[in-house]
């Protein structure tokens, strides 16, 4: 098993995270996202990382690729008991990923960015409801580990790191916390240094 990854990427670090998580070695390349190789690209439909190769099985996309990985390894923490729990363990996820996240890293740039997105507060509380009856060593913890490790670094006060830390500060700073996250983290001051010229 071969783990394309960036070590500053969020996203590939949850899946370093995961592995580290299962206990299963693995191969890494790491992948300078400014110069990819063309060996990269043909593996690649997307050129992101992070990029799972098992055997012939090329995977991509961290949420997929860490519920693959977490099926793979039956790792009974993954998910919650019931279908409907998992389900919106898996929303909770994916709108963090598509309006959460995104939408920090704009206020990095532009303080008002939230007050532009009427509904960011309903997907902070939503996602505080899932925090509720979730484990930090959990898919939903991993998942969102990483990037509550660089908006704290980078801008605790910000509104939208304040929302979160009200509706579930004590779950991601225990996800962060966890050894395979911080084992698994990029240098703090470069990271911060290079999130800030992109999006500060």
């Amino acid at each position: 098993m071969r783990l394309f990854f960036s070590s500053g990427c969020p996203y590939a670090q949850r899946t370093r995270a995961l592995l580290a998580v299962l206990q299963q070695p693995f191969d890494s390349e790491e992948v300078d996202l400014a110069n990819k190789s063309p060996a990269f690209l043909a593996l690649s439909p997307t050129g992101a990382v992070p990029l799972l190769e098992d055997g012939d099985f090329v995977l991509f996309e961290s949420a997929v690729v860490n519920e693959y990985l977490a099926e793979k390894y039956a790792w009974a923490d993954a998910f919650p008991p019931g279908a409907r729990a998992r389900a919106q363990h898996r929303l909770a996820m994916k709108r963090f990923d598509d309006v959460v996240a995104p939408l920090f890293f704009r206020s990095l740039r532009d303080a008002t960015a939230p007050d532009a997105h009427p509904t960011w507060r309903r997907e902070v509380d939503y996602l505080g409801a899932r925090l509720a009856d979730a484990h930090p060593r959990s898919l939903l913890g991993l998942h969102l580990a990483t990037f509550w490790q660089r908006m704290t670094w980078v801008r605790p006060d910000a509104q939208v790191v304040q929302a979160l830390r009200a509706a579930g500060g004590d779950f991601l700073d225990a996800a962060a916390a966890q050894p395979e996250l911080l084992a698994t983290a990029p240098d703090r001051e470069t990271t911060v240094r290079e999130l800030l010229k992109r999006f500060g």
